[in-house]
Formats: C-alpha cells, sequence, structure tokens
C-alpha cells in the first residue's frame, strides 16, 4: 500500500481500461463525479488496469496525484481483480490498482481528491472526486461494493 498526501507523491502504475464494478474501457479524457463516504472508513474511487486483446494483462498505468485529499489520505494498492470481473475475458485474474481514499475518522463535510492515469501507450486522463464525508450509516445497512477496501 503506498500513501499519497502531498502533490509532489507519485506512484508509478499504466492503462487503458479503467473498472469501477464493472470493467469498461477508458474513452474520456477526464471524469469529473461526486460520492459519500463514511467518516473513517475507507472507500474505492477507482480500479485501473490493462488487459490486452489476448486476455493478459498489460502494463499498469501510473496513477499521478494532483489535487491530494485535505481531510484524509489517498492510497494506492496493487491488486487481481478476480475472474469472471471482465466479461470478455472471463477467466482472466487481471493485474490491477485501486484508488481509495480515506476520510479522517473525526471529519463531516466536502473534500476532494484530483488524480491523473497515464496509460503504458501515454494517453493521459483527469479525475477529480468531490466528496461528502458523513457519519456512519445505521448498523443494520449494508455496505456498497465500492466502500470494500480490497480491489
Amino acid at each position: 500500500m503506498h500513501r499519497l498526501q502531498t502533490p509532489a507523491a507519485a506512484l508509478v502504475l499504466a492503462s487503458s481500461l479503467a473498472v469501477s464494478g464493472t470493467a469498461v474501457l477508458a474513452q474520456a479524457n477526464s471524469a469529473y463525479r461526486s460520492t459519500d463516504v463514511v467518516a473513517g472508513k475507507t472507500h474505492r474511487l477507482g480500479v485501473y488496469g490493462n488487459v490486452q486483446k489476448d486476455c493478459t494483462s498489460g502494463p499498469l498505468p501510473t496513477v499521478r496525484v494532483v489535487t491530494p485529499p485535505k481531510h484524509g489520505e489517498l492510497n494506492v494498492r496493487n491488486g487481481k481483480l478476480k475472474a469472471g470481473r471482465i466479461s470478455r475475458c472471463p477467466k482472466l485474474e487481471a493485474a490491477a490498482q485501486g484508488v481509495f481514499y480515506k476520510p479522517n475518522p473525526t471529519y463531516k463535510g466536502a473534500d476532494e481528491v484530483s488524480y491523473e492515469i497515464k496509460s503504458a501507450s501515454g494517453k493521459v486522463e483527469s479525475h477529480t472526486v468531490r466528496i461528502t464525508v458523513k457519519d456512519a450509516p445505521p448498523a443494520e445497512a449494508k455496505p456498497t461494493s465500492d466502500s470494500h477496501p480490497d480491489l
């Protein structure tokens, strides 16, 4: 696990595949979105890898933090996607990088992160995520798949 808390901190990765729940080819040059997270709990912002046409893992992308969070930490983890997550390659356990945000345990309110994903081919995608940090949900609420810290 790598902690990225300053603009100068960066982690080398590489990809043209962005996965968030299901595998999709990343086509946009920039993405803006928002998400709600629970104070003190790790939340997955994205998963990035590179699957070749022959269903093998290619070089991973480079992740560069543009704007670090002000009220938490941003982490990048190496891992593998479970077989079946990529429909065109159902048996592949693809190498991937997960980008995770964890807010400070006592913070509630707004935060924002920006990072870039640079593929092995040189394509750069910018991601800006506006984050709302909230209190923990009631005990009976089920966590979403994006809140689980595994890839």
